[in-house]
């Protein structure tokens, strides 16, 4: 750590190779001080830790980035220590989330939700050739269209987002950064809520934007929960003819009905749609004439460049089965390198083991 970060004034710990800072905050987010702390840490090669109170709850924006860096929120209990909000791991001091840890689960990561909601949470791996003319943002914009029923409201890189929607500027300031990664976040306000980050980066295939959206559907008994499967499945239809798509999915969580994340178990996401595009039907020498009839799936996209869209379920439960046998049919090194490009879409696919046995997973 550099003199520079330690004499942060959200740093609150370190040690060899990390550095905390805590808050009792409701909602710890992205602000432009916990975004500069961050930064300098990644600099410095330190992974940060973010210790909150066993009631908080991390905005999606902070969650991500503090994913990307490696980094781990940690609950300081009132009376009973420290777990990882991310596993319920008891924890004797924050710190102690980086080495081996206990493997009981800490009782306050297994208390029930107060209320929740069932949201779609759809992550899409998406490339851009520079030789063309590019415009970033429109799967998130999708996303707007099809939950919120408008384009997002505001956009930035720190919390609260308060710029104008703009898919011009966001693609410009992005340039401007090249090399550099960019990471934003927009919101869509309404009946249905949507919070969503974009990570753009330069690749040696042109430039990457990986897309994540959580999108707030329906309530307990609302009759809309039987139309989420159709809803992802026409979001990322409209996501296969937007840049050249990799890989997508959508699933259906529980989650709180701020869209914020939880430090607590929740049960864990159904599948609900997958998306193959075009560089991934080649990437794993698939036949989309052939996943149609054997899976019913859709061809999407340029037809003469075409994905395939793969219905695996509803809300209701089925999906995990399902995407077992569809990516089971596949050979596992081509997949394995399909999923190695796609990093932000394999770790959705594999919230359960990519079929296996459930993970204890926090706040989804």
């Amino acid at each position: 750590m550099t003199a520079a970060t330690a004499a942060h004034p959200l740093v609150d710990g370190s040690g060899p190779g990390w550095v905390a800072t805590e808050t009792r905050a409701d909602i710890v987010g992205l602000n432009v001080g916990m975004s500069d702390l961050l930064g300098r840490v990644a600099s410095d090669g330190d992974r940060p830790l973010v210790v909150s109170g066993e009631f908080s709850r991390m905005t999606r924006p902070l969650a991500e980035v503090l994913s990307a860096l490696q980094g781990h929120w940690v609950i300081r209990t009132s009376d009973d220590g420290c777990y990882d909000a991310a596993t319920g791991a008891r924890l004797r001091r924050p710190e102690d989330v980086l080495g081996p840890r206990a493997t009981d689960v800490h009782p306050a990561f297994l208390r029930g939700a107060v209320a929740t909601r069932l949201q779609v949470v759809t992550t899409v791996s998406t490339r851009h050739r520079v030789s063309r003319p590019v415009r970033l943002g429109g799967v998130l914009e999708a996303a707007a269209d099809a939950f919120a029923g408008h384009a997002p409201d505001a956009w930035g890189p720190t919390e609260p987002l308060v710029a104008p929607w703009d898919r011009d500027q966001l693609t410009e300031y992005s340039r401007r950064r090249m090399p550099s990664d960019s990471r934003w976040a927009a919101v869509a306000h309404g009946e249905r809520p949507l919070i969503g980050t974009m990570h753009l980066a330069r690749t040696r295939e042109g430039l990457e934007e990986t897309t994540h959206v959580w999108a707030d559907v329906a309530g307990a008994g609302d009759a809309r929960i039987d139309a989420v499967g159709a809803e992802a499945r026409a979001l990322l239809a409209k996501a296969a003819g937007i840049g050249m798509p990799l890989l997508g999915v959508s699933l259906a969580a529980i989650g709180a009905p701020d869209l914020t994340r939880r430090p607590i178990a929740t049960p864990p996401p159904e599948p609900l749609a997958l998306l193959v595009g075009p560089a991934g039907v080649r990437a794993l020498d698939l036949d989309p004439r052939r996943w149609a009839t054997d899976f019913g799936a859709a061809m999407v996209g340029s037809p003469r460049l075409p994905g395939v869209l793969v219905s695996l379920g509803g809300a209701s439960g089925g999906g995990w089965a399902r995407l077992s046998e569809v990516l089971g049919t596949l050979d596992p090194d081509r997949l394995a390198q399909l999923l190695a490009i796609a990093p932000s879409v394999a770790a959705r696919l594999r919230t359960r083991g990519l079929g296996g046995s459930p993970e204890r997973t926090g706040g989804a």
